[in-house]
């Protein structure tokens, strides 16, 4: 059984459509979970309408309100009993196999750790088609691969187990995005997977911006700069970490809490100090120390 959980907010232009490919799945042992945030617009009653014609479309009313988007997420996966979960967003496409597949990839896993297995996806517009055969460009499976990433990789491109659901639905004091949970939990506690085959449509609409940078560095250095008014920390990942570290710290293997430690100090310390503990702590962007040097020459910290 798969949980797949959709959290939505004023999401009617796009969320049947959304809707309809889970409900073309070749895999039919699902439910889809879905909590809405507060909709002003007509998001409710397409859902409620589709509830009608499946009855493994769950809108739950529970009069909980104003979560915001990792909070609504982590609010469903809380109310999950299924053996894996999948985060869904309310605006994408999935191809027909795609909960196939992912279910297939962490089944072959050890479930008595937490797991989470990321698919890669199609950087899509509707009207101009597919812009890019993938969206995720970088797979980090360390801490020091994650820390200065900003994000988590794609939620609505993974899939999680049971274990995972438990460490998740801790709460935490603040949350950067449901899917920096999840890849932080991930990485701390158990293990992460990646299959490079894209399995849906990542909707990009005019005013979004995607983390992954083009392959070559030239082009990668050429978008930092391109891109020096953006802080090198954002400042929300930044207090999601350390609201993360505050609960999870004593259970954190000693590699992973000295790394953290470094990292949440490098706000207060200089220039100088802070080249000196990328290099001393071998942190990376896209696998690289000296890629992450070079952005940090380019950039304000935080």
């Amino acid at each position: 059984m798969v949980d797949i959980l959709m959290a939505t907010y004023n999401g009617e232009a796009f969320v049947e459509e959304q809707v309809r490919s889970i409900m073309a799945q070749s895999f039919v042992d699902w439910r889809l979970l879905v909590h809405d945030d507060g909709s002003e617009d007509r998001t409710v009653a397409i859902l409620r309408s589709l509830a009608g014609e499946d009855k493994r479309i769950v809108v739950l009313k529970d009069g909980v309100r104003r979560l915001g988007v990792a909070g609504n997420f982590i609010h469903l996966v809380s109310q999950s009993s299924a053996d894996y979960c999948m985060f869904c967003d309310q605006d994408d496409v999935w191809l027909p196999n795609k909960v196939e597949q992912m279910v297939t990839a962490i089944e072959s896993y050890d479930q008595s750790k937490p797991q989470v297995v990321y698919s890669n996806a199609y950087l899509w517009n509707p009207e101009k088609g597919i812009l890019s055969n993938k969206n995720t460009l970088t797979y980090p499976t360390t801490i020091r691969q994650t820390l200065f990433l900003n994000t988590g990789i794609q939620g609505a491109a993974s899939i999680f187990n049971r274990k995972m659901c438990e460490v998740i639905t801790r709460p935490l004091s603040y949350y950067a995005m449901h899917d920096h949970v999840l890849l932080l939990a991930g990485i701390c506690f158990g293990e992460v997977h990646y299959l490079h085959e894209s399995l849906m449509y990542y909707r990009q609409h005019a005013h979004n911006l995607t983390g992954n940078a083009p392959g070559s560095i030239a082009k990668k250095i050429a978008l930092m700069w391109q891109n020096r008014h953006v802080r090198l920390v954002n400042r929300d990942h930044y207090e999601g970490l350390k609201a993360f570290y505050e609960v999870f710290g004593d259970e954190m293997k000693e590699q992973d809490k000295l790394l953290i430690e470094a990292f949440l100090a490098m706000p207060e310390e200089r220039f100088l100090a802070r080249a000196y503990h990328i290099i001393q702590y071998r942190f990376q962007l896209f696998d690289s120390t000296i890629l992450l040097l070079i952005k940090m020459c380019i950039r304000r910290y935080i």
